[in-house]
C-alpha cells in the first residue's frame, strides 16, 4: 500500500463532470504492453477522478498524476535534483515572495486544446481561494496569479516561500481552465471523464479495476506501456498474492517475507527497493483537556513503545526503528541533527522511564493497574485501517506493551476511507501516520506542526491533524520558510528549534523510518528506480508516476 500524507474530509456532491469520451477494452495485465500497479489497498473504488477531492479514486489510489501533472518533478532521495515538466524553469524575486514559471511550449490537454499560462494561474488561484480543494497543502497566495503571454505565469506570496518550492511546483497538479472554470464545487464535484496533460487518459472504470490508455496528445511522446491498470485489492496480503503470481507489475506496500514469496521466485526480474522516505509517527490529538493534552503523558507513551518490535514484527525488518526524538528522517537528514538528540530514543520499551515520567507528573496506578490522576486514567485508542496490515499490527504491538506498563491503549480498526476522513476531521485520539518526506525537514515539520493548515475538530485539515497549536512552532516554521536557503546558519537555527520542540512536547512520537515501498518486475519493462539509480521516490504514486512511467523501456 502506498501511503501519502494528504487527507481531507470525505465529501461528494451529486454534480457529475462530463469531459471527453474515452474508449474501453484495455488489454489484460499479463500482456507485455501493460503495467499493472497497486496504488493503495483497502479502498472502495468510486467512479470519481477529481484531483481536488480526497475521497475520489484518483486521490485515494494516488494516481492523479497519470492524468494531471505538476510543473516540476523532484527527487526526494537526492537533494537539489529536479526535472522540468510542464514548466521548463522558474525564478524567485522580491525576496522569495514572487515566483515566475516559464512553461513548456507545445503541450496539449488530452481533449486537444492547448495548455497555457491561464491554466496554471487558474489552478493556483483555485487552490488559494477554495481551501477544501487544497488536499495536499499547497502554499496559498496573497493575490491572484498573473500571466504574461501564454508561457509565463507568476505567483505572489505574502512571505518568502523558498523552501516550499517542492510543494508549489511538485505537488500542485494543473487542471484545464476551460473545464474547471464551469465547476461550482471543485472540492466535491464527481469527475467521471478527467482531462489532463499526463501520459494517460481514462479508458474504463469498474469497481474491481480501472484502466488507463496512452494519451495520443502527450507532449512527452508515447509511453513504453500502452496501458496502465489499477486493480482493487482488499488488503496488503491480497496485493502480495497478486504480485507473487505475476498479476501485478509494480506494487507499493509492506509484504511479509517478500524475498521468499516474490524476489527469490525469479531474482533476475523480481526486485525491491525500500528507500527511507519519511518518519512514521504515532500522532496524538492534542486538542481538549484530557491526558493526551499533557506533554509528560506523551513523553511517557513514547518511552513505553518497543520500536524494535514494530520494526521486526510489524514491518518485517523493512522499516528501521526511529533513533531520534527530533523527527528527522535518518540518515537522509543527518546533517541537520542536533548532537544531543542523536540516538536518544531507545530501541526497546522503557517501563522504568514511563514510571518515572508519570510519577513526577502526579500519576499513580489505580486498582486496575492503570496510571491515573484525579481519578482520570490515561486511556486512548490508536485508530488504523485493518487493511493496512503492517500498521494495524504495529498498533496492536503498541497497545500490548503500553497495557503491560499501565497505560490503557486500545486499537480501533476501521476502513481506510473512514481513517482518511477521521484523520482530516480530527475525529481520533491517536493515529499511526507516515507523514511527509523530502530533502528539507521543513516538509515534515510543517505537516506535523503547521496550525495554520489545521482546522477545528469536525472540519477538514490539510496538515497538523493532531491540532497541535504552538506559537513557538509557528514562529520557527515561519522563519524556516522565509529564510534564504543559502543562509545555512539561519536554516539550522530554525530546524534546531523544531527538533527540540518535537523532542520535548512530543505532538508526534517517532516510531520508524518509513520505507518508500517498491516491489516491481522487470519481466516486460526496465527503467524502474533502483538503489543504483535513485532518480525519484520509487513508490507507485503521486506525483512521480509520469516521471517513472516515461522512464520505462520495454525489456
Amino acid at each position: 500500500m502506498l501511503r501519502k500524507s494528504g487527507v481531507a474530509a470525505l465529501a461528494m456532491s451529486c454534480f457529475t463532470l462530463g469531459m471527453v469520451a474515452m474508449g474501453s477494452g484495455a488489454a489484460s495485465a499479463s500482456t507485455p504492453s501493460v503495467v499493472s500497479l497497486e496504488g493503495n489497498t483497502g479502498v472502495t473504488f468510486t467512479n470519481n477522478f477529481n484531483p481536488f477531492d480526497s475521497s475520489s479514486f484518483a486521490t485515494q489510489l494516488s494516481v492523479r498524476s497519470l492524468v494531471n501533472e505538476p510543473l516540476f518533478e523532484f527527487d526526494s532521495l537526492k537533494a537539489n535534483t529536479q526535472y522540468p515538466w510542464l514548466a521548463t524553469k522558474y525564478a524567485w524575486s522580491n525576496g522569495g515572495k514572487t515566483l515566475t514559471f516559464t512553461l513548456r511550449k507545445g503541450v496539449k490537454w488530452s481533449d486537444g486544446k492547448p495548455f497555457t499560462s491561464a491554466d496554471v494561474a487558474y489552478t493556483f488561484n483555485l487552490l488559494s481561494h477554495v481551501p477544501a480543494a487544497n488536499v495536499y497543502g499547497v502554499p496559498t497566495m496573497s493575490s491572484n496569479a498573473t500571466t504574461k503571454g501564454p508561457y509565463s505565469v507568476t505567483l505572489h506570496y505574502a512571505a518568502p516561500e523558498y523552501l516550499n518550492i517542492t510543494a508549489i511546483a511538485g505537488t500542485a497538479l494543473i487542471v484545464p481552465q476551460h473545464i474547471w472554470s464551469k465547476v461550482h464545487s471543485p472540492a466535491t464535484a464527481v469527475v467521471t471523464k478527467p482531462v489532463g496533460t499526463g501520459p494517460y487518459v481514462l479508458a474504463s472504470y469498474s469497481s474491481t479495476v480501472v484502466k488507463y490508455k496512452a494519451n495520443p496528445h502527450y507532449w512527452g511522446g508515447k509511453p513504453a506501456a500502452g496501458e496502465v491498470n489499477v486493480p482493487s485489492y482488499s488488503s496488503n496480503t491480497a496485493a502480495a498474492t497478486a504480485l507473487a503470481s505475476g498479476q501485478l507489475t509494480w506494487a507499493g506496500n509492506d509484504i511479509a517475507n517478500v524475498n521468499q514469496i516474490f524476489v527469490n521466485r525469479n531474482p533476475r526480474t523480481n526486485h525491491t527497493f525500500f528507500a527511507p522516505g519519511s518518519t512514521v509517527t504515532l500522532e496524538f490529538n492534542t486538542s481538549g483537556t484530557g491526558p493526551l493534552s499533557d506533554p509528560a503523558v506523551r513523553q511517557a507513551i513514547s518511552a513505553g513503545i518497543d520500536r524494535t518490535a514494530l520494526s521486526v514484527k510489524g514491518e518485517t525488518g523493512y522499516e528501521k526503528p526511529a533513533t531520534s526524538s527530533s523527527g528527522l528522517i535518518l540518515p537522509n537528514q543527518a546533517s541537520f541533527l542536533i548532537p544531543s538528540l542523536a540516538n536518544d530514543l531507545s530501541a526497546h520499551a522503557q517501563p522504568a522511564k514511563v514510571a518515572s515520567i508519570l510519577s513526577a507528573d502526579g500519576y499513580t496506578k489505580d486498582a486496575k493497574g492503570f496510571y491515573a490522576k484525579n481519578g482520570v486514567e490515561i486511556q486512548f485508542s490508536i485508530e488504523d485501517p485493518t487493511a493496512y496490515s503492517d500498521y494495524y499490527a504495529d498498533a496492536q504491538l503498541i497497545s500490548n506493551v503500553l497495557q503491560s506498563e499501565g497505560i490503557d491503549a486500545t486499537v480501533d480498526g476501521v476502513q481506510a476511507s473512514q481513517w482518511y476522513s477521521d484523520s482530516a476531521s480530527g475525529n481520533f485520539q491517536s493515529i499511526i501516520h507516515w507523514g511527509n518526506g523530502g530533502t528539507n525537514p521543513y516538509v515534515q515539520f510543517s505537516n506535523w506542526l503547521d496550525y495554520t493548515q489545521s482546522a477545528p475538530i469536525g472540519s477538514s485539515a490539510n496538515a497538523d491533524y493532531g491540532r497541535y497549536n504552538s506559537p513557538a512552532a509557528q514562529a520557527a516554521l515561519k522563519t524556516l520558510s522565509t529564510v534564504n536557503p543559502s543562509n545555512k546558519k539561519g536554516v539550522q537555527a530554525a530546524v534546531s528549534t523544531l527538533e527540540k520542540l518535537l523532542s520535548t512536547q512530543v505532538p508526534v512520537a517517532p516510531l520508524m523510518y518509513g520505507a518508500d515501498w517498491d516491489e516491481y518486475s522487470t519481466a516486460h519493462f526496465s527503467g524502474f528506480v533502483t538503489p543504483q539509480n535513485p532518480y525519484a521516490d520509487p513508490s507507485p504514486g503521486d506525483p512521480q508516476l509520469p516521471l517513472i512511467l516515461m522512464h520505462l523501456k520495454k525489456a
